[in-house]
């Protein structure tokens, strides 16, 4: 059984997630779509489930690719 020492609901500026805080020393953290979805998990963790899901994992950030810069036209006059 998962020993569930404190969830939190966070908002940032990517949306909705709830961090789970284990009496074992991890931390998890799960996000959300919407408010009403994080909420909702949150309440389901504060029941202590049995058993966790799996956190979701950390991405790197993917950098955006440089446009090509314009090239000039040449206008015969």
């Amino acid at each position: 059984m998962a020993e569930i020492e404190q969830v939190a609901l966070v908002q940032d500026r990517r949306g909705w997630s709830v961090k789970v805080v284990l009496k074992q020393g991890g931390v998890r953290h799960y996000r959300y779509g919407s408010e009403a979805q994080a909420r909702f998990f949150a309440a389901v963790f504060e029941l202590g489930p049995r058993m966790l899901p799996p956190a979701a994992k950390a991405r790197a950030r993917q950098r955006r690719r440089a446009r090509p810069a314009a090239l000039p036209v040449d206008v015969g006059l």
